[in-house]
């Protein structure tokens, strides 16, 4: 039985590590989209986060604020965007990767 519960809990550690590297609190699912090119956009009172899928295929999702700051996480070689993409996600890229739309 123990080790039905090791992929459960080894996942909820690896969250932890990730939400501990960013240094953000974890209320949100995680996206690893590292190849992804992708840019974080304001507009008025509102940020957006545009990214392509491996089709070309852009998609936007309105990134969350926190003390109407947006949550943009950059940490070394990454950057979590927090937004809404019919859920509240974390998107995570390799900074490297941004792009002007």
């Amino acid at each position: 039985m123990a080790k039905e519960k090791e992929p459960v809990l080894e996942f909820e550690k690896a969250r932890k590590r990730v939400n501990d590297y960013f240094g953000c609190e974890g209320d949100f699912f995680i996206k690893p989209l590292l190849d992804f090119e992708w840019v974080v956009k304001e507009q008025e009172d509102f940020a957006f986060l545009s990214y392509w899928t491996e089709e070309g295929k852009k998609v936007d999702a309105v990134v969350v604020k926190k003390g109407g700051e947006p949550m943009v996480y950059r940490k070394k070689e990454y950057t979590m965007v927090v937004a809404i993409d019919c859920v509240k996600i974390g998107f995570v890229f390799r900074s490297n990767k941004s792009a002007a739309i």
